[in-house]
């Protein structure tokens, strides 16, 4: 038996795999001890083989700012490093805008020094470690960083230091620079660093917890989802935290990219809307698109990480009126608890859920399959007072909550799309997440994106995704090589630095019990023209077709290229991928009756129509309907305008179309 689980602010979604059998259900998140929510779903199930989990347990202690009490020691005058930053910012006409706190409690500095060539100028003296280590102890410090100059090009001084701090025995977790990531740029690889070390106490006890939980289940391998969209064993995790900072949204990409190699759909735009944000991707080519450089409550992290936009626009974003009186949606949201006003849990505030099943989108009686009953009444007078306060009308009220939400996610997709250089009419939408199928056809109708596919078991397809996803380690090194005049050499190094990296690979899955033999390995470069300070990631093959590559990624997003200039490698990289066993959805019967259970009237932009409702799991494969249509399902309903029409294909995937 195969289970995935992912852990989310409001439920923890299970999918499980069984002999040829899929199963899925929610079972309610304990925010305050996530291990417990997932203790008592796997109480419902037998024994298990592979258990693979992606969680916000390192999100939540970032945001909430719950890690452990760090020191960082730096090279002697380099200690403000973090609290200088760049001169970058988020907000560019904000006069109130501030930099978020770093998180180091404490900073030390010692003297050493290693050259821009990486030749050790001055080693740490043992009297000044002695000293640095004294103040660790005395000050009850629960986590070290490690950060010196250069050290990505030489590590001996931070191990140096490393080692002498290990030796308190007294718990003490540590992260080095060189070690979490050997890559230039220092503050974001001393931001990355300390990550690494706020995370380790809590990455260790939590994984722990978990797996003498799974032990009882007799699991015999653990994987943990990764932010680049790979597991990991979770052993691993243990010793870098940082890489399962985003692990809960890369989840629903890494279940599109398998989509789209199982239904022969290259180019997908993620959309995955639950009950507080909304974050979207693509899978470009049936490859996922990801970046090195990223950023949580803006704090940078320099790490591959899966390409994702989050918007804070979910189900319970609340409306309100700003200052100049115009009509807005989120990003603050009602949560789980009040939540919004038709739960009936005491939420006041209009959110877009609200909305959505006051316009008959959502069945009030079917809301998780039945499990939970929703107040249309008491939301239909909330409404009502809003429409009031704000002096529009009730079904205006409605539809304008839903077009400014609508128009929220958009400037997302548009930010992943067009916005590097992408045609969206090149692309089909995959909508999962509780409300993203709700708002998908609107989406993808204002846009101009041909497709929408609403995939089996979209409520819990993020889980599936982790389910789905392979083994993957990524390796990294800063070397910044000039190639006019000088390509031969420059190949040869790169050659050289990758397959050092693969025996480095081979060791580490070896070490996971996981065959190396059979992995994929592919080769990046970062690129820029000299004089740049800004890079492209490119395939290698050669250096030749590495250097057109770049090129061709340079005019595509920047809308010129530059082919008579010289170009600089400034990184190396390598992306090692090992399969695992990929259940697929099971197909779906061509029996069912595909009949509408019932006919309820709903509130689209041209008006009310009378429209049937279809329960996903009386479509047959290849049924097909024209016009307007709610398809229910236990974990997500989905939307089809008017104008439209869908059809299910033999995974069981609803095609909503024009």
């Amino acid at each position: 038996m195969h289970i995935s689980t992912d852990t989310g602010g409001t439920f923890t979604d299970f999918v499980i795999f069984d002999r040829e059998r899929i199963e899925t259900f929610k079972v309610p998140s304990t925010p305050e001890k996530p291990e417990l929510a997932i203790q008592k779903g796997l109480e419902r199930l037998g024994t298990a083989s592979h258990f693979s989990h992606g969680t916000t347990i390192a999100t939540n202690a970032v945001l909430e700012r719950k890690g452990a009490r760090i020191g960082l020691i730096t090279t002697k005058g380099f200690a403000d490093i973090l609290k200088i930053g760049r001169q970058k910012r988020s907000h560019l006409y904000k006069f109130d805008s501030t930099r978020p706190k770093p998180l180091v409690d404490i900073y030390f500095e010692i003297s050493e020094r290693v050259s821009s060539k990486g030749e050790v100028i001055m080693s740490p003296a043992k009297e000044e470690i002695r000293a640095v280590v004294e103040r660790i102890k005395a000050l009850d410090i629960d986590s070290v960083a490690i950060c010196f100059l250069f050290s990505f090009l030489n590590p001996e001084n931070e191990k140096i230091v490393r080692d002498s701090v290990l030796k308190l025995k007294n718990g003490i977790s540590v992260s080095c620079s060189s070690e979490v990531l050997p890559e230039f740029r220092e503050y974001e690889r001393m931001s990355t660093t300390v990550l690494d070390a706020y995370l380790k106490r809590i990455a260790e006890g939590y994984i722990t917890n978990m797996e003498e939980i799974l032990a009882k289940k007799c699991v015999a391998q653990f994987f943990v989802m990764q932010s680049s969209g790979g597991v990991v064993k979770a052993g691993v995790m243990k010793k870098k935290p940082v890489n399962m900072l985003l692990s809960g949204p890369a989840g629903g990409v890494a279940a599109s990219k398998f989509l789209s190699e199982l239904i022969g759909i290259d180019n997908l735009i993620t959309f995955d809307m639950g009950g507080t944000s909304a974050d979207v991707s693509t899978v470009v080519n049936g490859n996922l698109s990801w970046t090195s450089e990223s950023s949580i409550d803006g704090l940078p992290i320099k790490m591959p990480v899966v390409d994702i936009v989050t918007v804070g626009a979910g189900g319970g974003s609340i409306a309100w009126l700003d200052e100049g009186g115009a009509l807005r949606v989120g990003p603050e949201s009602a949560g789980a608890s009040p939540g919004p006003i038709c739960y009936g849990l005491g939420g006041k505030n209009v959110t877009v859920t609200d909305c959505d099943l006051l316009c008959g989108f959502i069945n009030p009686n079917y809301f998780l399959g039945g499990e939970m009953v929703l107040d249309a009444e008491n939301a239909k007078r909330g409404v009502e007072k809003f429409a009031n306060e704000i002096g529009m009308s009730y079904e205006d009220t409605i539809l304008g909550v839903g077009r400014v939400v609508n128009s929220n996610m958009n400037k997302a997709i548009r930010v992943v799309s067009v916005e590097k250089g992408l045609d969206v009419r090149d692309f089909s939408l995959i909508a999962f997440g509780g409300a993203g199928p709700v708002h998908a056809a609107a989406l993808a109708k204002e846009l101009g994106i041909p497709k929408v596919i609403v995939p089996y078991a979209s409520g819990v397809f993020s889980a599936y995704g982790i389910m789905v996803s392979d083994v993957q380690l990524d390796y990294g090194r800063t070397k910044i090589l000039r190639l006019k005049g000088a390509e031969v050499e420059a190949e040869e190094f790169v050659k050289e630095t990758l397959e050092n990296f693969a025996v480095e690979a081979k060791k580490e899955l070896v070490e996971q019990d996981i065959d190396f033999e059979g992995s994929m390995l592919l080769h990046s470069l970062d690129m820029r023209y000299v004089g740049q300070s800004y890079e492209i990631n490119v395939s290698f093959k050669g250096l030749e077709d590495a250097r057109k590559n770049f090129h061709a990624s340079h005019s595509r997003l920047y809308g010129y290229s530059m082919p008579a200039e010289d170009v600089e490698i400034v990184n190396i990289r390598l992306r090692v991928i090992a399969s695992r066993a990929k259940p697929k959805p099971p197909k779906t019967s061509v029996e069912a009756e595909g009949k509408p259970v019932e006919y309820r009237e709903v509130l689209f932009e041209e008006g009310r129509e009378k429209t049937p409702v279809f329960r996903r799991e009386d479509l047959p494969a290849y049924f097909e309907h024209e016009g307007a249509a709610i398809i229910e399902a236990k974990d997500s309903t989905a939307v089809v305008l008017p104008d439209m029409r869908f059809s299910v294909d033999v995974y069981g995937n609803v095609v909503i179309a024009k």
